[in-house]
């Protein structure tokens, strides 16, 4: 891939799915700091984000245009100072003056992760149990061309008591892949290093970054799960986490068909919309490590459990923090 606008901020993709800055000339929400109680049951606190933050600001008809992105903004993500925050900040909100670059149009829904609980035994916290109160936020890092998109998934489980969310960022390449269907690949925790020069430069700072910040594995093409083995939906720590090395999120066939045929005019946002709730969107396998993918274990599934939309909130605010383990 040559060396463009575009290559330089697709490393973005999958390391800052949800910080970054977005276009200044944007009309912002108000800052409200972190956006639920961390002392609220987990449910009430995806209740309270949806309800109250996502709800009121859909965007009706008419949606934003999709944007790129400039390289000034993607050389403001290279910094370490900058990347090593979306590994330390908790909570549900981007902190006052920290706005979305990349990823930064998107659309949200209410979800559950309902485990198979033949495989989910073999390892702790959410895994084992399942999550019955997930926000999710299906995004493009880019605007997407005629030739390629870089979706991506973000995913917020909510746990009960004085504990902040828990997240984890999937997707299928930074380079981004063929074609419009946002279910064309699966995505995973683990993704293939970065194909361009450009891409390649800026995974350098970021594993600077990484470093700095203290991580065991400081490959920024790998975000690590024991978070979520370390912790259970009710607030209750595990004494010996069991997490898998890789999570796959294979699109389900009929997910994958609702965007056949899709093209850069039509707006994954739109299409999204027309998911019926129920549907269940991924099947989840567990890799351990020295695993191949033909090895995977169906972990469980992930499974809608709203309509998605499109909001204001979720474009501007609603943030997901990286996860590094150290």
């Amino acid at each position: 891939m040559p060396l463009t606008k575009a290559s330089t901020i697709l490393f973005a993709l999958f390391v800052f799915t949800a910080t970054g800055c977005q276009n200044p000339n944007a009309h912002p929400l108000s800052n409200t700091g972190d956006a639920v109680a961390r002392s609220q049951p987990a449910c009430q606190k995806a209740d309270f984000i949806w309800n109250n933050k996502i709800a009121p600001s859909l965007y009706g008809t008419e949606l934003p245009a999709l944007t790129a992105p400039g390289i000034w903004d993607a050389l403001r993500l290279a910094m370490p100072g900058f990347t090593v925050k979306s590994l330390t900040t908790e909570g549900d909100e981007l902190e006052p003056g920290r706005r979305k670059l990349v990823h930064a149009f998107g659309a949200e829904a209410r979800l559950r992760f309902v485990a198979n609980r033949a495989v989910a035994s073999g390892y702790t916290g959410i895994f084992q149990s399942g999550a019955e109160c997930v926000i999710g936020r299906l995004s493009v890092a880019t605007k997407p061309t005629g030739t390629r998109s870089v979706p991506g998934l973000a995913l917020k489980f909510f746990i009960d008591g004085n504990h902040p969310s828990v997240n984890l960022h999937i997707m299928n390449s930074i380079d981004g892949q063929d074609g419009n269907n946002f279910f064309e690949k699966t995505f995973s925790n683990i993704i293939p290093p970065a194909a361009s020069f450009a891409t390649r430069l800026v995974a350098g700072f970021f594993e600077k970054a990484a470093i700095r910040f203290g991580a065991k594995d400081p490959d920024p093409g790998h975000l690590t799960v024991e978070h979520l083995a370390a912790i259970k939906t009710d607030g209750s720590k595990v004494a010996a986490p069991r997490a898998p090395y890789q999570l796959l999120f294979k699109p389900r066939p009929a997910a994958s068909a609702r965007f056949k045929g899709a093209t850069v005019k039509d707006d994954f946002r739109i299409k999204l919309a027309d998911f019926p709730v129920g549907e269940v969107l991924y099947d989840v396998y567990a890799l351990d490590k020295g695993e191949t993918a033909e090895q995977g274990k169906l972990l469980g599934q992930l499974v809608l459990n709203s309509k998605i939309v499109a909001s204001r909130y979720g474009d501007e605010k609603l943030y997901f923090q990286h996860n590094m383990e150290r």
